[in-house]
Protein backbone atom coordinates (compact mmCIF):
# COMPACT_ATOMS: atom_id res chain seq x y z
CA UNK A 1 0.00 0.00 0.00
CA UNK A 2 2.91 2.79 0.57
CA UNK A 3 4.00 1.85 -2.73
CA UNK A 4 1.16 2.13 -4.46
CA UNK A 5 0.21 5.46 -2.45
CA UNK A 6 3.38 7.20 -3.85
CA UNK A 7 1.72 7.23 -7.19
CA UNK A 8 -1.79 7.30 -6.66
CA UNK A 9 -2.36 11.53 -6.30
CA UNK A 10 -5.29 13.88 -7.19
CA UNK A 11 -3.88 14.13 -10.53
CA UNK A 12 -4.20 10.05 -11.00
CA UNK A 13 -7.36 9.42 -9.32
CA UNK A 14 -9.35 12.66 -10.97
CA UNK A 15 -8.56 10.72 -14.04
CA UNK A 16 -6.76 13.42 -15.97
CA UNK A 17 -3.29 12.39 -15.82
CA UNK A 18 -4.37 8.95 -16.82
CA UNK A 19 -6.13 10.39 -19.81
CA UNK A 20 -3.45 12.50 -20.53
CA UNK A 21 -0.54 9.89 -20.87
CA UNK A 22 -2.28 6.85 -22.06
CA UNK A 23 -6.42 7.51 -22.54
CA UNK A 24 -5.78 9.97 -25.60
CA UNK A 25 -3.97 7.16 -27.87
CA UNK A 26 -6.43 4.72 -28.37
CA UNK A 27 -5.22 1.14 -28.08
CA UNK A 28 -2.28 2.22 -28.08
CA UNK A 29 -2.40 3.82 -24.74
CA UNK A 30 -3.47 -0.09 -23.60
CA UNK A 31 0.38 -1.06 -24.23
CA UNK A 32 1.42 2.12 -23.26
CA UNK A 33 -0.04 1.79 -20.00
CA UNK A 34 1.59 -1.95 -19.25
CA UNK A 35 4.89 -0.48 -20.47
CA UNK A 36 4.70 2.25 -18.15
CA UNK A 37 3.55 -0.06 -15.07
CA UNK A 38 6.67 -2.70 -15.65
CA UNK A 39 8.86 0.70 -16.26
CA UNK A 40 7.48 1.76 -12.51
CA UNK A 41 8.18 -2.16 -11.36
CA UNK A 42 11.41 -2.36 -12.54
CA UNK A 43 12.63 1.43 -11.34
CA UNK A 44 11.04 0.74 -8.01
CA UNK A 45 13.14 -2.16 -7.10
CA UNK A 46 16.68 -0.60 -8.65
CA UNK A 47 15.70 2.40 -5.96
CA UNK A 48 14.79 -0.15 -2.97
CA UNK A 49 17.96 -2.21 -3.79
CA UNK A 50 20.12 0.91 -4.45
CA UNK A 51 19.02 2.34 -1.12
CA UNK A 52 19.40 -0.67 0.95
CA UNK A 53 22.86 -1.11 -0.79
CA UNK A 54 24.27 2.20 -0.43
CA UNK A 55 22.36 2.54 3.24
CA UNK A 56 21.53 6.09 2.04
CA UNK A 57 18.31 7.42 1.20
CA UNK A 58 19.90 11.23 -0.72
CA UNK A 59 18.16 11.31 -3.84
CA UNK A 60 21.29 13.11 -4.88
CA UNK A 61 24.02 10.35 -3.78
CA UNK A 62 21.45 7.51 -5.57
CA UNK A 63 22.32 9.65 -9.07
CA UNK A 64 25.73 10.60 -8.59
CA UNK A 65 27.70 8.79 -6.01
CA UNK A 66 30.84 9.63 -6.63
CA UNK A 67 30.23 13.12 -8.25
CA UNK A 68 30.87 16.84 -7.16
CA UNK A 69 29.11 19.64 -5.98
CA UNK A 70 27.76 20.51 -9.16
CA UNK A 71 25.53 17.25 -10.29
CA UNK A 72 24.29 17.05 -6.91
CA UNK A 73 23.04 20.23 -7.20
CA UNK A 74 21.26 19.96 -10.61
CA UNK A 75 19.31 16.68 -8.86
CA UNK A 76 18.35 19.03 -5.79
CA UNK A 77 17.57 22.05 -8.02
CA UNK A 78 15.14 19.78 -9.99
CA UNK A 79 13.66 18.08 -7.04
CA UNK A 80 13.26 21.67 -5.57
CA UNK A 81 11.50 22.58 -8.61
CA UNK A 82 9.92 18.99 -9.23
CA UNK A 83 8.17 19.83 -5.74
CA UNK A 84 6.85 23.27 -6.33
CA UNK A 85 5.29 22.44 -9.78
CA UNK A 86 3.42 20.12 -7.51
CA UNK A 87 1.97 22.69 -5.58
CA UNK A 88 1.29 24.84 -8.73
CA UNK A 89 -0.48 21.76 -10.45
CA UNK A 90 -3.16 21.13 -7.17
CA UNK A 91 -3.71 24.57 -6.72
CA UNK A 92 -4.67 24.76 -10.35
CA UNK A 93 -6.58 21.83 -9.24
CA UNK A 94 -8.55 22.97 -6.69
CA UNK A 95 -9.70 26.05 -8.76
CA UNK A 96 -11.19 23.60 -11.48
CA UNK A 97 -12.90 21.71 -8.79
CA UNK A 98 -14.75 24.81 -7.61
CA UNK A 99 -15.74 25.79 -10.96
CA UNK A 100 -16.33 22.52 -12.38
CA UNK A 101 -18.81 21.66 -9.30
CA UNK A 102 -19.81 24.58 -8.04
CA UNK A 103 -19.59 27.45 -10.89
CA UNK A 104 -17.22 29.44 -8.29
CA UNK A 105 -14.17 31.64 -9.84
CA UNK A 106 -11.24 29.27 -10.03
CA UNK A 107 -8.73 32.81 -9.88
CA UNK A 108 -9.87 33.56 -5.76
CA UNK A 109 -10.57 29.98 -4.94
CA UNK A 110 -6.64 29.02 -6.44
CA UNK A 111 -5.42 32.44 -4.18
CA UNK A 112 -7.10 31.12 -1.02
CA UNK A 113 -5.98 27.16 -1.30
CA UNK A 114 -2.29 28.98 -1.70
CA UNK A 115 -2.64 31.63 1.24
CA UNK A 116 -4.09 28.42 3.05
CA UNK A 117 -1.11 26.32 2.45
CA UNK A 118 1.11 28.93 2.90
CA UNK A 119 0.16 29.49 6.81
CA UNK A 120 -0.29 25.48 7.77
CA UNK A 121 3.59 25.39 6.30
CA UNK A 122 4.41 28.37 8.47
CA UNK A 123 2.98 26.41 11.73
CA UNK A 124 5.73 23.66 10.12
CA UNK A 125 2.90 20.76 11.46
CA UNK A 126 4.59 18.04 9.73
CA UNK A 127 2.67 15.48 11.25
CA UNK A 128 -0.36 16.43 9.22
CA UNK A 129 1.35 15.14 6.07
CA UNK A 130 1.12 11.59 7.91
CA UNK A 131 -2.98 12.38 8.69
CA UNK A 132 -3.25 13.28 5.01
CA UNK A 133 -1.58 10.42 3.49
CA UNK A 134 -4.43 8.27 5.37
CA UNK A 135 -6.87 9.96 2.31
CA UNK A 136 -5.24 8.02 -0.39
CA UNK A 137 -6.54 4.94 0.69
CA UNK A 138 -10.43 6.43 1.04
CA UNK A 139 -10.23 8.21 -2.00
CA UNK A 140 -8.57 5.29 -4.12
CA UNK A 141 -11.83 2.62 -2.75
CA UNK A 142 -14.04 5.51 -3.64
CA UNK A 143 -12.66 5.86 -7.01
CA UNK A 144 -12.79 2.43 -7.61
CA UNK A 145 -16.00 1.77 -6.45
CA UNK A 146 -17.17 4.72 -8.26
CA UNK A 147 -15.75 3.40 -11.67
CA UNK A 148 -17.62 -0.04 -11.04
CA UNK A 149 -20.77 1.87 -10.74
CA UNK A 150 -20.39 3.86 -13.67
CA UNK A 151 -19.75 0.82 -15.91
CA UNK A 152 -22.52 -1.18 -14.40
CA UNK A 153 -24.78 1.65 -14.70
CA UNK A 154 -23.94 4.43 -16.75
CA UNK A 155 -24.93 3.69 -20.49
CA UNK A 156 -22.44 4.03 -23.17
CA UNK A 157 -22.02 7.23 -24.80
CA UNK A 158 -22.94 7.29 -28.02
CA UNK A 159 -19.30 9.62 -29.44
CA UNK A 160 -16.61 7.77 -29.96
CA UNK A 161 -13.58 8.32 -27.71
CA UNK A 162 -11.11 10.48 -29.78
CA UNK A 163 -7.55 8.82 -30.65
CA UNK A 164 -4.50 10.91 -31.02
CA UNK A 165 -2.13 9.62 -33.60
CA UNK A 166 1.41 8.99 -34.02
CA UNK A 167 4.30 7.50 -32.05
CA UNK A 168 3.73 9.79 -29.20
CA UNK A 169 2.32 6.99 -26.92
CA UNK A 170 5.29 5.67 -25.92
CA UNK A 171 6.99 8.91 -24.92
CA UNK A 172 4.25 8.93 -22.99
CA UNK A 173 4.27 5.73 -21.32
CA UNK A 174 8.23 6.12 -20.55
CA UNK A 175 7.43 10.04 -19.03
CA UNK A 176 4.53 8.74 -17.26
CA UNK A 177 6.73 6.56 -15.06
CA UNK A 178 9.46 8.81 -15.11
CA UNK A 179 8.02 11.50 -12.92
CA UNK A 180 6.44 9.62 -10.61
CA UNK A 181 8.80 7.58 -9.56
CA UNK A 182 11.24 10.21 -9.55
CA UNK A 183 8.98 12.24 -7.20
CA UNK A 184 8.68 9.02 -4.95
CA UNK A 185 12.52 8.10 -4.57
CA UNK A 186 13.14 10.09 -1.61
CA UNK A 187 10.08 8.07 0.16
CA UNK A 188 10.99 4.59 -1.25
CA UNK A 189 14.65 4.74 -0.19
CA UNK A 190 14.04 4.88 3.29
CA UNK A 191 11.99 1.50 2.62
CA UNK A 192 14.84 -0.27 0.98
CA UNK A 193 16.88 0.76 4.07
CA UNK A 194 14.72 -0.54 6.36
CA UNK A 195 12.81 -3.71 5.08
CA UNK A 196 13.66 -7.19 4.05
CA UNK A 197 13.95 -8.08 0.51
CA UNK A 198 11.84 -10.22 -0.24
CA UNK A 199 8.80 -7.86 1.14
CA UNK A 200 10.32 -5.13 -0.75
CA UNK A 201 9.97 -7.49 -3.92
CA UNK A 202 6.67 -8.40 -3.01
CA UNK A 203 5.35 -5.08 -2.34
CA UNK A 204 6.15 -3.92 -5.66
CA UNK A 205 4.54 -6.81 -7.66
CA UNK A 206 1.45 -6.37 -5.48
CA UNK A 207 1.55 -2.72 -5.79
CA UNK A 208 1.97 -2.32 -9.28
CA UNK A 209 -0.81 -4.59 -9.77
CA UNK A 210 -3.15 -2.57 -7.88
CA UNK A 211 -2.26 0.63 -9.90
CA UNK A 212 -2.50 -1.25 -13.17
CA UNK A 213 -6.19 -2.54 -11.85
CA UNK A 214 -7.11 0.66 -10.71
CA UNK A 215 -6.27 2.49 -14.43
CA UNK A 216 -7.88 -0.37 -16.14
CA UNK A 217 -11.02 0.34 -14.42
CA UNK A 218 -10.95 5.01 -14.23
CA UNK A 219 -9.89 4.61 -18.20
CA UNK A 220 -12.91 2.13 -19.24
CA UNK A 221 -14.75 4.40 -17.71
CA UNK A 222 -13.70 7.60 -19.63
CA UNK A 223 -13.68 5.36 -22.98
CA UNK A 224 -17.56 4.70 -21.97
CA UNK A 225 -18.37 8.35 -21.57
CA UNK A 226 -15.60 9.98 -23.42
CA UNK A 227 -17.29 13.80 -22.70
CA UNK A 228 -15.98 13.34 -19.60
CA UNK A 229 -12.39 13.37 -20.89
CA UNK A 230 -12.70 16.60 -22.19
CA UNK A 231 -13.34 18.23 -18.11
CA UNK A 232 -10.27 18.92 -16.11
CA UNK A 233 -11.71 16.32 -13.86
CA UNK A 234 -13.09 13.88 -15.59
CA UNK A 235 -13.94 10.98 -12.97
CA UNK A 236 -15.52 13.83 -11.10
CA UNK A 237 -18.00 14.45 -13.59
CA UNK A 238 -18.19 10.40 -13.91
CA UNK A 239 -19.40 10.67 -10.23
CA UNK A 240 -22.08 13.88 -10.78
CA UNK A 241 -23.67 11.20 -13.57
CA UNK A 242 -24.13 8.68 -10.96
CA UNK A 243 -25.57 11.28 -8.69
CA UNK A 244 -24.82 14.84 -7.19
CA UNK A 245 -24.33 13.27 -3.62
CA UNK A 246 -21.67 10.78 -4.89
CA UNK A 247 -20.50 14.27 -6.61
CA UNK A 248 -20.00 15.83 -3.08
CA UNK A 249 -18.19 12.96 -1.14
CA UNK A 250 -15.51 13.00 -4.29
CA UNK A 251 -15.24 16.46 -4.42
CA UNK A 252 -14.49 16.50 -0.77
CA UNK A 253 -11.91 13.67 -0.94
CA UNK A 254 -10.05 14.92 -3.81
CA UNK A 255 -9.47 18.58 -2.24
CA UNK A 256 -8.26 17.04 0.77
CA UNK A 257 -5.89 15.23 -1.15
CA UNK A 258 -4.98 17.79 -3.07
CA UNK A 259 -4.60 19.48 -0.40
CA UNK A 260 -2.11 16.89 1.25
CA UNK A 261 -0.22 16.89 -1.62
CA UNK A 262 0.62 20.80 -2.01
CA UNK A 263 1.12 20.92 2.05
CA UNK A 264 3.61 18.08 1.87
CA UNK A 265 5.58 19.53 -1.36
CA UNK A 266 5.37 23.03 -0.25
CA UNK A 267 6.62 22.20 3.09
CA UNK A 268 9.49 19.82 1.77
CA UNK A 269 9.94 22.07 -1.06
CA UNK A 270 10.86 25.43 1.28
CA UNK A 271 13.16 23.14 3.62
CA UNK A 272 14.99 22.19 0.45
CA UNK A 273 15.61 25.88 -0.58
CA UNK A 274 16.37 27.07 2.73
CA UNK A 275 19.66 24.22 2.58
CA UNK A 276 20.84 25.98 -0.23
CA UNK A 277 19.93 30.10 0.16
CA UNK A 278 20.59 31.41 3.81
CA UNK A 279 18.16 34.32 2.77
CA UNK A 280 15.06 31.93 3.37
CA UNK A 281 16.11 30.36 6.27
CA UNK A 282 16.61 33.88 7.77
CA UNK A 283 13.42 35.31 6.57
CA UNK A 284 11.09 32.28 6.08
CA UNK A 285 7.52 33.70 6.59
CA UNK A 286 8.34 35.90 3.54
CA UNK A 287 9.57 33.51 1.26
CA UNK A 288 6.76 31.30 2.04
CA UNK A 289 4.07 34.08 0.86
CA UNK A 290 6.70 34.87 -1.81
CA UNK A 291 6.74 31.46 -3.08
CA UNK A 292 3.06 30.69 -2.54
CA UNK A 293 2.21 33.76 -5.13
CA UNK A 294 4.67 32.68 -7.89
CA UNK A 295 2.78 29.39 -7.28
CA UNK A 296 -0.39 30.50 -7.83
CA UNK A 297 0.50 33.03 -10.85
CA UNK A 298 1.71 29.41 -12.11
CA UNK A 299 -1.80 27.91 -11.29
CA UNK A 300 -3.18 30.17 -13.85
CA UNK A 301 -2.42 28.56 -16.76
CA UNK A 302 -5.08 25.42 -15.62
CA UNK A 303 -4.77 22.32 -14.25
CA UNK A 304 -5.62 20.76 -17.34
CA UNK A 305 -2.85 22.03 -19.31
CA UNK A 306 -0.68 21.99 -16.21
CA UNK A 307 -0.84 18.27 -16.55
CA UNK A 308 -0.43 18.49 -20.29
CA UNK A 309 2.85 20.60 -20.26
CA UNK A 310 4.56 19.74 -17.14
CA UNK A 311 4.61 16.66 -16.18
CA UNK A 312 5.93 15.77 -19.57
CA UNK A 313 8.41 17.86 -19.22
CA UNK A 314 9.17 16.65 -16.14
CA UNK A 315 9.18 13.00 -17.40
CA UNK A 316 12.10 14.22 -20.45
CA UNK A 317 14.48 15.04 -17.41
CA UNK A 318 13.55 12.26 -14.77
CA UNK A 319 14.21 9.91 -17.58
CA UNK A 320 18.05 11.38 -17.72
CA UNK A 321 18.39 11.32 -13.95
CA UNK A 322 16.77 7.76 -13.14
CA UNK A 323 19.07 6.45 -16.09
CA UNK A 324 21.81 7.66 -14.37
CA UNK A 325 20.93 5.71 -11.33
CA UNK A 326 20.07 2.11 -12.88
CA UNK A 327 23.65 2.54 -14.37
CA UNK A 328 24.47 3.41 -11.01
CA UNK A 329 22.56 -0.18 -9.53
CA UNK A 330 24.05 -2.11 -12.22
CA UNK A 331 27.81 -1.15 -11.48
CA UNK A 332 26.82 -1.96 -7.87
CA UNK A 333 25.35 -5.33 -9.17
CA UNK A 334 28.52 -5.98 -11.10
CA UNK A 335 30.98 -5.02 -8.28
CA UNK A 336 28.99 -7.15 -5.58
CA UNK A 337 29.19 -10.38 -8.14
CA UNK A 338 33.15 -9.97 -8.54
Amino acid sequence: MTYAGCFLGAGYVSGRELWQFFGRWGSFGWLGLVLAMLALALLGSVTLWLAGRMETDRVELLVFPRSGLGPRLAVSVFSIVFLFGFVSIMTAGVGALFEQLWGLPRLWISLAFALVVALFTLTGLEGMVQAFSLLVPILTATAAALSLGALALLPASETAAPAASGGGWLFSALAFAAYNMFGSVAILAPLGRAADRRVLRRGVALGTGLLLALALLFLLVLRRRPETAALELPMLEAARLLSPGLAQVFALLLLLAMFGTAFSCFLTGVRQLADWLPPVRDHRALSIFLLAALLWSGSLFGFGKLIDTVYPAFGAVSLVFLGLMVINAWEKRRTDRN
